[in-house]
This record gives structure tokens, C-alpha cells and sequence, in this order.
């Protein structure tokens, strides 16, 4: 079954002109739209469906450092303090909590891997230690007879509410003076002497000399439109959330 969404209100009037035209309303396109607002700038968001509707909805909300690469850990670090920052900025709950993340495997393999990311943990200040076997099956008691070898834990790591987190950072943008159009979807770029100069939507055209592309899985086909290669590969993959009985 699909999340329930925290649904928000569109703008019925396309702006004639911003400096941004964001396309996406995801929680890159929201966030985005967000801190170009806090900025000053004038900025639209155009979504073809619903804000946080699509992938935004149905990730797993981890936001997390745990066996990042080490090249990700400084922007994972500044996310995590966003997240907290964020909430109290917007003044709406975005479900972020530090809960911890927990990894556990029956692979040696992967459990040495773990062991050695911990020196690269200790340079980026991230809280983590390795879990016994025991430890690991009373966190997350293996299923279909597997046994766990060990685990690893993140006490800092956290999650945000996918259903709520897109849609509320997008109203936190409003504030800001950012405009939100649903069922508005993104038709092509209009170009003039090889620069762009607006957004051709469904709804009409947004002049603008600046957009920024979060159209997540349909991101490439809409830049191939305009000789632009995105390298990207959609993968369909089953997850399910429990809750306490």
C-alpha cells in the first residue's frame, strides 16, 4: 500500500517570471526551492504530480553517516545538522529523529569491512561500534533461520518521515516567498541564443535564467529532450516498515 502523504496546497497562478524554476517536488526539489527562498531569491516549484508523492515518498528516510564513503562523510555530517535545523526553522515536524542505525550480517566479509570503516568513522567524529552476535540478533532478530555473525551500531545516525519531510520543507519554502505548482509537469526548457530563458509547463511558460533539475528517475529523459546525458539506472526494489504490535 502506498504511504499516506501529508498533501499541501498549490499556487493557481504561474508566476510570469522567477529566477529559479525548480522542477521536481521531491525532497532534493523542496530543499532546494527551501534555501534558494531563505536566499531572497524568487523561486517556483513545479511538480507533474504531487509534492513528495513519488520516490520521496517510499525510501527508507535514513539519514544517515554509517558506512558512507569517506568522501561523503563531510556533507553527510552537514546534513545531519540541517535535518535538526530544519525542524525548528520550519516549525512543522518533519519526523527527524536520532534514533540510531543498526547493521547486521551473517557475511565475515562484510563484518571485517565494518571493523576497518571504523578508523574512518573515528576522523569525522561519527559514533559507532561493532555489535557481538548476540548483540546484533536481541537488536534485530533474524528472520527464515539466519544467523547473525555481528552488526554495527550508530547511536547518532538518524531518520526523517518520508511522507511528511518533502511536503513540509516545501510549505517551509512558501514561507519564504517560493510559489508550488501540482499537476504542473515540466514540458521542455525554452532556450534563446543557447542560454535558457524559461520553463515550458503544462500550465505555461515560467521565464526564468536559472533551473535546477530534481525530477529524480525522470530526470534524464527530460535533459536527453535538450542533448543533455545523464547517466542513470531505475532499479525497482520491495521494502516494508513494521511498527510496534
Amino acid at each position: 500500500m502506498s504511504p499516506l502523504i501529508h498533501h499541501i496546497s498549490s499556487d493557481e497562478t504561474l508566476p510570469k517570471s522567477v529566477d529559479v524554476v525548480v522542477v521536481g517536488g521531491g525532497i532534493v526539489g523542496a530543499s532546494a526551492a527551501y534555501f534558494l527562498a531563505r536566499r531572497g531569491l524568487s523561486v517556483a516549484l513545479i511538480e507533474k504530480g504531487y509534492v513528495g508523492c513519488e520516490q520521496s515518498s517510499r525510501n527508507w528516510g535514513w539519514c544517515r553517516r554509517q558506512n558512507r564513503d569517506a568522501r561523503e562523510l563531510p556533507l553527510a555530517n552537514l546534513a545531519l545538522r540541517l535535518w535538526e535545523e530544519l525542524t525548528e526553522e520550519i516549525g512543522l515536524d518533519l519526523g527527524f529523529r536520532r534514533c540510531g542505525l543498526i547493521y547486521a550480517t551473517d557475511d565475515p566479509k562484510q563484518l571485517a569491512e565494518w571493523d576497518k570503516w571504523r578508523a574512518v568513522a573515528r576522523r569525522f567524529d561519527v559514533n559507532t561500534r561493532m555489535l557481538t552476535a548476540e548483540a546484533a540478533t536481541a537488536a534485530v532478530p533474524a528472520a527464515g533461520g539466519r544467523k547473525w555473525l555481528g552488526g554495527v551500531h550508530a547511536a547518532d545516525d538518524g531518520k526523517a518521515e518520508p511522507w511528511l519531510a518533502a511536503p513540509r520543507v516545501a510549505e517551509g519554502a512558501r514561507k519564504h516567498g517560493a510559489t508550488i505548482h501540482q499537476n504542473c509537469a515540466a514540458r521542455g526548457l525554452d532556450i534563446t541564443n543557447g542560454q535558457v530563458s524559461g520553463v515550458v509547463t503544462e500550465k505555461g511558460l515560467i521565464r526564468t535564467s536559472a533551473v535546477l533539475c530534481a525530477a529524480g528517475a525522470w530526470a534524464s529523459a527530460f535533459l536527453r529532450m535538450h542533448a543533455v546525458s545523464l547517466p542513470q539506472a531505475s532499479v525497482r526494489q520491495t521494502t516494508l516498515r513494521t511498527a510496534p504490535a
